[in-house]
């Protein structure tokens, strides 16, 4: 108990530290002004680079890779995720919401420290075959979303599969990987070739989301004893999710970042508050 409140107190601190620091330093636009230039000129002089990608444009390619970005996408998550818990996957399914949440802040918390733009229409060719992609176009560039997340869900996906079923091999696992990558790559390019992204972005979030991946792998087991199990869960992540709302740092222009953030932040919080009242329920309905 003294271990559990110990350490819950430091993350809080912690963030409650930088929330302070940060506001009272100006973080954000020393930040911001570093960084910045450098991203945008790389999207300029990436403009080229585009071009001769969508210089290859057909129809089936555009559905394809709309396609692609749909089923990487918030909305397609928010009906796969839900049947991961009514199939009975319930640890895949927590563990699936908490990264993404997690992809999704981290994510867009650099897209609006950054504030840096997508590449220009025209002479770059946009195409948005979802509302749910013309809203995404409304946010900054960097990194780009959909690269992280496949990243790091894909990956996830497939190690719970290597390692939680009787799914397992050399031959398996080399598939496994081949797939994903192959996933991903087609993803990234998918980005490029609707003029949605430049090439700096998709690398920052393929690096962003390696990132994000290896460090989930090895915190996820505790995560979810924490979740099922812990000790003043509903406390912690109440006052966790309030404080990351604060925390978030202002764009230099209003965008949807903010919005959908808070969305997932109330998905995480649901999580932990559902598993606590229900294990609660569980130990007076035994007594």
């Amino acid at each position: 108990m003294e271990n559990s409140s110990l350490w819950q107190g430091a993350i809080l601190g912690g963030i409650l530290f930088w929330l302070l620091s940060s506001s009272y330093l100006n973080l954000t636009l020393k930040l911001r002004s570093f960084l910045q230039p450098f991203v945008t000129h790389y999207v300029q002089s990436g403009t080229p680079i585009l071009l001769q990608i969508q210089s290859y444009r057909a129809g089936y390619l555009d559905a394809i890779f709309s396609g692609l970005s749909c089923v990487v996408s918030v909305p397609f998550y928010t009906a796969f995720i839900p049947m991961l818990f009514w199939s009975g996957h319930g640890q895949l399914a927590r563990q699936m919401t908490l990264l993404m949440a997690f992809c999704d802040y981290i994510g867009n918390c650099i897209k609006d420290v950054v504030s840096a733009p997508r590449p220009a229409s025209p002479p770059v060719r946009r195409v948005t075959a979802t509302k749910d992609e013309e809203e995404n176009a409304l946010e900054y560039g960097l990194p780009s979303s959909h690269t992280l997340n496949t990243v790091c869900l894909s990956g996830y996906l497939l190690h719970y599969v290597l390692t939680h079923t009787q799914i397992q091999g050399a031959y398996i696992t080399y598939f496994g990987v081949s797939l994903a990558c192959l996933f991903v790559a087609l993803v990234g390019l998918g980005r490029i070739y609707l003029g949605m992204h430049s090439l700096i972005d998709v690398v920052a979030g393929l690096f962003i989301g390696l990132g994000i991946l290896g460090l989930w792998l090895t915190v996820d087991e505790c995560i979810d004893s924490f979740v099922i199990s812990g000790q003043n869960v509903t406390t912690f992540w109440a006052a966790f999710s309030f404080l990351l709302l604060f925390a978030y740092p202002t764009p230099e222009l209003p965008t949807p970042s903010f919005e959908f953030h808070t969305a997932f932040n109330g998905v995480a919080l649901g999580i932990g508050y559902t598993y606590r009242v229900r294990t609660e329920f569980c130990n007076v309905a035994l007594e």
